[in-house]
């Protein structure tokens, strides 16, 4: 059998048959799972397709401190490098073997807990046999246990506690969201599906108390990594502002769309729009520029953790800690700014390349 002029194995095409045949499966099987508790999806670990991904992400914002905490885990369905480590798409009694980034800052600055490969599981884990997802290395091991009503979190670097909180839904506003995107006519096989959580949190960072605003994160796709950007502020008086831009041709070609913007105060959420962002400069001094139609937002990055993810292609991945220097918004025949905000920070995702 030939294609193009380049021999194939004879049993090429029933390889191909048999991939095809597991998407549709997959998308049938994703498609009908109900997910009707949110913690179904996070605390969950599935059968990856091909091109399937899938990964966990938590941060932990305190406004006006600089204090913040980033945890990652993430897999693949085929061999994938991340920074020094090489994940093997391997299942071993219910463990998967993921690529693991946890690290924060805090009085010392900059402190990189853990980076590398890591056996995650989902079951009883902790001290109390609490049932909840499970990543440990070593002497390395976080721990995510709860459901709905709150969630226990807690990290810990050559067996020592890092970082300990209790995670519970913000009293206003969206507390959770759970989102598909899994229709798609012109690719039906790909899609994804996530869950979202928007809690407060309390707890302790290199053993001193420390409480503000935490993000977590599930995701499981079927989908090639493009470029994105994503920006997630949280003001000292309590107002978050959230925006995301993916760039599918790498925001060359003027192909780009803002999948969501907004801003949210005392649990009113304000569509912001189609935003722009730019940057300057590089590292840990980048500064950005987040604008649209009636805002203006300028963060001076002081923290950086790079991600690079390779198999026959390279994908950059990277997140950087910022401080909020400069703010103006009006909507809704109200002005937002500095004053009336508090003191911003938070997260600039930057992301590069493709990783199929």
């Amino acid at each position: 059998m030939r294609f193009g002029g380049i021999p194939l194995s004879r049993d090429w095409g029933e390889k191909a048959d048999r991939v095809s045949r597991r998407l549709s499966e997959f998308s049938r099987l994703f498609k009908s799972k109900s997910y009707c508790k949110p913690s179904d999806l996070f605390f969950s670990i599935e059968d990856l397709p091909s091109m399937g991904k899938e990964y966990w992400f938590l941060h932990f914002c305190a406004p006006p401190k600089d204090e913040q905490v980033v945890l990652t885990l993430g897999r693949s369905s085929e061999p994938v490098r991340v920074n020094k480590s090489k994940v093997r798409p391997n299942t071993k009694e219910g463990t998967v073997q993921c690529a693991a980034v946890c690290w924060h800052y805090g009085k010392n600055g900059k402190s990189a807990d853990f980076n590398s490969i890591a056996n995650v599981r989902i079951g009883k884990c902790g001290g109390k046999g609490a049932s909840g997802l499970c990543m440990e290395h070593g002497k390395g091991k976080l721990l995510v246990s709860g459901k709905r009503a709150g969630f226990r979190i807690r990290l810990e670097r050559q067996g020592k506690v890092v970082f300990s909180a209790k995670a519970k839904p913000q009293e206003k506003g969206v507390s959770r969201e759970l989102v598909r995107l899994l229709d798609n006519p012109i690719a039906p096989r790909l899609g994804a599906a996530m869950i979202n959580y928007y809690y407060d949190f309390s707890g302790k960072l290199e053993g001193k108390p420390l409480s503000g605003r935490a993000y977590l994160q599930k995701v499981v796709a079927v989908l090639p990594l493009a470029p994105w950007n994503w920006v997630r502020l949280h003001f000292a008086g309590g107002a978050t502002l959230d925006s995301f831009e993916a760039k599918p041709l790498g925001g060359k070609a003027g192909l780009s769309f803002a999948t969501k913007s907004y801003f949210e105060k005392g649990g009113r959420r304000i569509e912001l729009g189609s935003l722009k962002i730019e940057s300057w400069l590089k590292g840990e001094k980048r500064v950005w520029v987040l604008s649209g139609k009636n805002l203006l937002a300028v963060m001076e990055s002081y923290a950086l953790q790079p991600f690079v993810m390779s198999q026959a292609t390279t994908f950059r991945y990277d997140e950087y800690l910022v401080r909020v220097r400069e703010f103006a918004l009006k909507a809704k025949g109200r002005a937002y700014t500095l004053e009336n905000l508090g003191q911003g920070v938070g997260l600039v995702e930057d992301a590069s390349g493709y990783l199929l």
